[in-house]
């Protein structure tokens, strides 16, 4: 048996704009957009914490980035506390210093917080489900200087966007193949940003210095190509990276669905449904009614106050939300602070924090389940009897320029308050 104190210290890598998930993260970074009215990061370090890791560094990159860590997670006190986990350290951060990478980041806080064990890297707008008492057992088994947590992908997936390693019998890595064409990837095992590194590793990238700046683009390669011991940790269970609003999607159905084995909901109100207390509290007469109507895999938070004539199914909805008289809510996010108005329909789309959604409008992506859906910004007033179709994105009209400067977004129009954009074909 693993004791608490043998599971590694875990290390965050946060950096990067999220451009991407716009404009979902035009007000805030990447890693704390909601999932399940818990932030993305904070979902990843209950998944560890539950298992055992009590100690986290957050790797950060920017202002935006650190300091909105900072303010949500703070010493960390609250996190632990609602996990119940007494024995821990406070949550470290990265200090302000120009960051090159993430192998630089690495380098730097092994040797500003001195850490000479193990060490857990994992990237902050990732989801595992791993198993990390296996994950241990196999590295110190196989005393590699990087253990490379690896997912096998099915043949009908694009894995041209990660690194695919090749590997030997027993499993040991020879090398990535970075974003390979299709056709020409050496196998199925896609780099999961999830690496347990031993403590030699500091003198590799003390010997590095500046060529040392991504661990995938640099680290890995160096590693590989002058013989130190790398191997592949292959897992069955779950993993998405959440890089675009379909796969923030995905992952919310997912969770609700039950398909990460170390993730639970509390407070569940009947099987797959989940509703907070206070609540229930306010829906309990008009759910027992049927005025009220759940289906499928639901969440919803605390406080919120849901009229009679709402449909709600295969959705979350975020705290302190209001969702008003006859409206439509099937497969979408509808996050905390939000005021749904009467007959609105949503479906298979998102709707960000701190947003009206005014009488009679719809969000709608088609009814299927693929392609891209539609996305309602942070803050957004959307004016009544709109229609948001797929691909379709919103944001506040103050944010035109950070979304053309991308370069990344054709303008669909504007009006008094918003504007409307999709993302330019790849």
């Amino acid at each position: 048996m693993l004791s608490a104190t043998m599971f590694p210290q875990v290390l965050a890598t946060v950096g990067g704009s999220g451009t991407r998930l716009y404009p979902l993260t035009l007000d805030q970074p990447k890693p704390l957009v909601e999932l399940c009215d818990t932030a993305i990061i904070a979902n990843l370090f209950r998944i560890l914490a539950s298992q055992g890791c009590s100690r986290f560094i957050l790797g950060s990159k920017g202002a935006s980035n650190t300091l909105n860590l900072s303010n949500y997670f703070k010493a960390g006190d609250g996190f632990f506390k609602r996990l119940g986990v007494t024995d821990y350290e406070d949550f470290c951060y990265q200090p302000l210093y120009e960051d090159n990478g993430s192998a630089d980041s690495l380098r730097y806080c092994m040797n500003y917080y001195d850490i000479n064990d193990d060490l857990l890297v994992v990237s902050g707008d990732n989801l595992i489900d791993i198993d990390l008492k296996s994950l241990v057992e196999f590295h110190h088994k196989h005393k590699p200087i990087l253990t490379v947590v690896l997912k096998e992908t099915d043949a009908t997936e694009d894995i041209s966007q990660y690194g695919v390693a090749s590997i030997e019998e027993g499993l040991r890595v020879k090398r990535f193949v970075e974003k390979p064409k299709s056709g020409t990837e050496p196998s199925r095992m896609i780099n999961t940003a999830v690496y347990l590194f031993s403590p030699e590793i500091r003198e590799v990238l003390q010997k590095m210095g500046d060529k040392a700046r991504d661990i995938g683009g640099d680290l890995i390669p160096y590693l590989t190509e002058n013989g130190y011991p790398v191997y592949g940790f292959p897992i069955t269970g779950y993993w998405i990276e959440i890089g675009t609003p379909e796969r923030l999607h995905q992952a919310a159905m997912d969770l609700m669905a039950g398909k990460l084995k170390h993730f639970t909901f509390r407070h569940e109100y009947w099987p797959a449904q989940w509703i907070h207390p206070s609540t229930l509290a306010k829906i309990k007469k008009n759910l027992d009614s049927g005025d009220i109507e759940l289906k499928g895999n639901v969440s919803i938070g605390r406080n919120c106050r849901i009229e009679n004539g709402v449909v709600i199914e295969d959705s979350h909805i975020g705290h302190t939300s209001l969702i008003r008289r006859s409206v439509e809510i099937r497969k979408s996010l509808v996050m905390c602070f939000s005021n749904i108005k009467p007959r609105v329909t949503i479906n298979r789309a998102i709707v960000g924090r701190h947003t009206i959604i005014e009488e009679d409008c719809v969000l709608n992506a088609n009814g299927t389940d693929e392609g891209e859906i539609p996305v309602v910004g942070e803050n957004v007033i959307l004016p009544r009897e709109s229609v948001v179709g797929p691909g379709t994105r919103v944001a506040a009209l103050k944010h035109s320029h950070s979304i053309l400067a991308t370069g990344k977004f054709v303008v669909l129009g504007t009006d008094d308050r918003n504007i409307y954009f999709t993302e330019k074909a790849r």
